[in-house]
């Protein structure tokens, strides 16, 4: 009886072990593999702003060894201050964002353009320069055209009314101290945005 008894206790231990193992890698499967909770943009943020609640949303991700270098859920973002610009979709880094303030505060801008003046592939979250021109006059000698700002960040752009030739509104995100500068350009000449890359 004891060989007998003794198969029996192997066997049982090996069933044993065989489940622990399969077990064992079925734990390490679903903690691998868990998504977790992040913030992500659903609107493009510019540089320098402050971040509002209906900027941001949750998404659900497995990030690994990356987690860390992400905001997630379980910290709120909402008053931070962004460092550089977000686009919509993205998840926040963590060295994105800031509860201190940068020390050039932007702000929105609207200016009316013609249509014909802002390239139609601009888009939300797009990067303008934006240029003031001169019409020449008769007899008037030409006058080269003057930078008024570098890398605006497009966070609106409403083309409705520019079917016929007309003009459209686009509204850019402006650091504090260039916003006088860029007033100032609408009451001299036109202005024409110029698409900063592609």
């Amino acid at each position: 009886m004891a060989p007998k008894k003794k198969t029996n206790t192997r066997l049982t231990i090996s069933i044993a072990l065989f489940i622990a193992a399969l077990v064992a890698s079925f734990l390490m499967s679903y903690v691998s593999n868990r998504d977790d909770k992040y913030w992500s943009a659903v609107v493009p943020i510019a540089a320098g702003t402050q971040i509002q609640q209906s900027d941001l949303g949750y998404v659900s991700a497995s990030l690994g060894n990356s987690a860390t270098r992400y905001i997630s859920s379980k910290v709120n973002p909402v008053g931070a201050f962004s460092y550089r610009a977000i686009e919509a979709g993205e998840l926040i880094f963590s060295d994105a964002i800031s509860v201190t303030a940068p020390t050039s505060l932007n702000e929105q801008v609207s200016v009316s353009i013609r249509a014909v003046d802002i390239p139609s592939q601009v888009g939300i979250g797009e990067s303008v320069s934006i240029f003031q021109v001169f019409d020449q006059k008769n007899g008037e000698k030409p006058i080269a055209p003057e930078l008024i700002l570098r890398r605006a960040f497009v966070v609106s752009l409403d083309r409705k009314g520019s079917n016929f030739g007309g003009e459209a509104a686009l509204t850019i995100s402006v650091a504090h101290e260039l916003v006088s500068d860029l007033l100032a350009a609408t009451t001299r000449g036109r202005l024409v945005a110029v698409r900063t890359h592609g």
